[in-house]
């Protein structure tokens, strides 16, 4: 799940002790946890302009930091430091102003005073500390030691609970997690994000019944909350019921604030969900405000491969990797890549890519196949054979590997050793036609003149199988047919040449080699060249 919410829990704790605030200030809140950050800081503006006090500055400030916007934000911390030197609270900001600021020992001495001064039973105070720790400094476990004794000066404080539970689970304690955002609704039972959090909790520990129902309770205390609609979308993805998360993320979007960031998640989403030019229309757009954006000129030239538009892909490739820090790039960028230069003829370079990506991902198995396709294309089976065979000793060969492997070793005339490996996948699937087709083509290339009829006896298991669905099959079963007749021909079996000729014909009446065949077979006229198809 997206983690948009950190910076939104300060605020909503602040506004929890503000009553005489009024409504203006819960639009601030409400906007600000459904990720509405540019809309929540002119809320929060119009508010300090109202009444300027400690609290509206700091959450003002929160706002701030959560856009990405630090010296704004330090510079309304120092604003509610100043209002009054001996105030805790204003201790309290000076603490996370200078935290933003990276200059810890000053944060740590503001924090002592602060607590000192309220004797550590304000919860606003202890909130402030806690929020400093847990969104500047990611120090985890003060975060949880301040906010502890927030919710103990308040246990009605829903958006302690929700944030001390939220630094409960970066240090991966998922049950006393899940015991804060519990405790947060037993507090306040309207309080959205805490349903929203024991939702995202619950898909972390595969409880996707609960998780579902979290969302849905959110939804239905609030149509418009966003971020519920897009974690609904996430689960709905993941079960695999495309349609629903496509229509909870549609809402997503069209409910958030429009930003690069939304519809940057959206294009992530519609890639996921393979709609490539969903993705590229998306990225296109948000790169036109946000030119630098690294996911969305990964995902920009992947979907440009995956809709084979082969020069852009190219174009995109090349640009991303210009343009992209090296420590953020990703295996998988080299893979499409490998992907992409290998269709546009460039072997060598993409071989580069490939082993690139193998070596950042040694679990990437697949990834020999691509390299192997390489050196099939420029003929060297040798390579290509033992880069699979090294495949298929790192892990238990499936019968696609097995279907890899032997098509390799078809190409390379090694036919033998091709059926071996069809034959492992009959075995291990006596119903599966299809190689049953693989292993008669083999033994038909391995007696080309079909005199030992080595190929009849798979061909004939073939027509077995496959005669369920004729239509499906059609290319098969005349092949298999085509064959069965060639060689009760030469075996002077006249019945059963017509036979299989018969069925040849009935798939595919045109079929002029069999036609022919048939008037030999028949007498009609005399074999004068080989008329093995």
């Amino acid at each position: 799940m997206t983690k948009n919410w950190k910076y939104a829990l300060l605020i909503a704790g602040l506004f929890s002790f503000s009553s005489a605030i009024g409504q203006t200030m819960q639009d601030g809140r409400r906007l600000l946890e459904m990720e509405r950050y540019g809309e929540a800081k002119k809320t929060l503006s119009k508010v300090v302009k109202n009444q300027n006090n400690e609290l509206n500055n700091i959450a003002l400030g929160d706002a701030y930091l959560r856009a990405g916007q630090p010296d704004s934000a330090v510079m309304y911390y120092n604003i509610a430091a100043g209002m009054n030197k001996k105030s805790a609270l204003g201790m309290a900001a000076a603490g996370k102003a200078a935290l933003v600021k990276n200059n810890v020992a000053e944060a740590d001495k503001q924090f002592a005073d602060a607590v000192k001064r309220s004797k550590s039973k304000d919860s606003n105070v202890l909130m402030v500390i806690g929020s400093a720790y847990f969104d500047t400094k990611k120090d985890y476990n003060k975060a949880v030691e301040y906010l502890t004794k927030a919710v103990k000066a308040n246990n009605k404080n829903a958006p302690a609970y929700v944030m001390l539970g939220d630094a409960q689970l970066e240090l991966k304690r998922g049950g006393e997690a899940m015991t804060a955002y519990e405790n947060a609704i037993s507090a306040d039972s309207k309080y959205a994000l805490a349903h929203l959090r024991k939702g995202q909790l619950s898909v972390r520990s595969r409880n996707y019944n609960e998780a579902q129902n979290s969302y849905q309770a959110v939804i239905n205390m609030d149509p418009n909350y966003a971020p519920a609609y897009r974690d609904l979308g996430e689960l709905y993805y993941f079960a695999g019921k495309y349609d629903l998360a496509l229509e909870n993320y549609k809402k997503y979007v069209a409910m958030a604030e429009n930003t690069p960031e939304t519809r940057a998640v959206y294009a992530s989403f519609l890639y996921l969900t393979k709609d490539y030019a969903g993705t590229i229309k998306e990225a296109e757009e948000v790169l036109k405000r946000d030119p630098n954006n690294v996911v969305m000129k990964r995902l920009l030239a992947y979907s440009y491969y995956e809709t084979k538009q082969d020069d852009k892909a190219l174009a995109a490739i090349q640009d991303y990797f210009k343009t992209t820090p090296a420590d953020k790039l990703l295996a998988t960028d080299y893979e499409y890549q490998g992907k992409i230069l290998a269709r546009a003829d460039k072997s060598d370079e993409a071989l580069n890519s490939f082993n690139k990506a193998l070596s950042m991902d040694s679990t990437r198995a697949d990834l020999r196949n691509d390299i192997a396709q390489i050196y099939v294309k420029q003929n060297n089976f040798p390579k290509a054979i033992a880069l699979y065979r090294d495949k298929m000793n790192r892990s238990k060969p499936t019968n696609t590997d097995y279907y890899y492997l032997g098509n390799l070793y078809d190409q390379a005339k090694n036919y033998k050793a091709a059926d071996s490996l069809y034959a492992l996948i009959t075995t291990n699937n006596p119903t599966y036609a299809q190689a049953y087709l693989w292993r008669a083509r083999s033994n038909a290339n391995l007696d080309p003149e079909s005199k030992t009829g080595l190929a009849k006896p798979h061909y004939e298991k073939y027509i077995e199988l496959a005669s369920a669905e004729k239509d499906k099959n059609k290319s098969g079963l005349v092949e298999a047919n085509y064959y069965l007749a060639y060689y009760n021909y030469l075996k002077k079996d006249k019945a059963q040449a017509n036979m299989h000729l018969k069925e040849v014909l009935t798939l595919e009446p045109g079929n002029v080699q069999a036609k022919t065949l048939s008037d030999v077979v028949n007498g009609k006229v005399k074999a004068k060249t080989k008329t093995k198809k």
